[in-house]
């Protein structure tokens, strides 16, 4: 009787081993699961941060017949536009979204948005040149949707901000002969997915590039997120910026 009694008083070393494994197994999963959670609040900002900046940038245009210049500062800190409203220095095509112009609030730095604009010969949205058939163009609305028409019949080029239409999940790059110069494009990062590290370690391959001035690529809006990428980036085309235009202003 005393040595059954002993063997029921507690737990054996493989009882003890399996319930470590499932509270193991547990804490594992819970884990897991708060990391996803995680992850998944931090892209659903980046993508509500995208789409606000998106509809502040056609109310923009609609009032001023024009798209912003780019924040030209290092880290987005000036929160305007380079230059001042309506003097946009030439060729100054990326920089930061500029929130103060907007009407946004500035956010935190590792929030900020990157954002491009089209400055083709001709089609310059940022400072589109004031033209009417008949009388003068006091608006710009003329000048506008003169410019927004040739920007989407260009001949697509490198040297504007763009992204390949080939939507790939694992190129870092954007190379190939198919390429899509939008109106505006906007990158919205969320975590550093590439491990990074750098000084704009939010944006990932190939956004990087374009975070840090050095590119006009971007990554395509409909490239799938991975295990190394994770930014939302929103590009408006020309001619659907033209078609709103014209609709906001009849």
């Amino acid at each position: 009787m005393r040595s059954a009694s002993r063997q029921h008083a507690g737990f054996t070393l493989v009882e003890v081993a399996v319930v470590a494994g499932i509270l193991g197994l547990l804490a594992l999963t819970m884990t897991s699961a708060f990391e996803g959670m995680e992850q998944a609040r931090v892209q659903n900002r980046a993508q509500a941060d995208a789409e606000a900046a998106r509809q502040a940038l056609r109310h923009f245009l609609l009032r001023n017949k024009r798209l912003p210049c780019p924040d030209n500062s290092s880290y987005g800190d000036r929160g305007r536009e380079a230059g001042g409203s309506g003097s946009c220095p030439g060729g100054l095509d990326t920089g930061w979204l500029p929130y103060e112009s907007l009407g946004l609030q500035l956010p935190v730095r590792a929030q900020r948005l990157r954002y491009g604009v089209h400055r083709g010969s001709g089609a310059d949205l940022a400072a589109p040149t004031p033209g009417a058939i008949d009388g003068l163009d006091l608006e710009g609305s003329a000048g506008l949707a003169s410019a927004l028409s040739k920007a989407a019949s260009a001949t697509p080029s490198s040297s504007f901000p763009y992204y390949a239409a080939t939507v790939t999940a694992a190129g870092t790059t954007c190379g190939g002969g198919d390429l899509v110069n939008p109106a505006f494009v906007l990158i919205a990062p969320a975590t550093d997915r590439d491990a990074d590290g750098g000084t704009y370690a939010g944006f990932d391959a190939p956004n990087l590039g374009f975070a840090a001035g050095s590119a006009k690529c971007v990554a395509a809006p409909a490239r799938p997120a991975s295990i190394a990428y994770d930014d939302v980036v929103v590009a408006e085309s020309s001619s659907t910026l033209l078609g709103w235009f014209l609709a906001s202003t009849r």
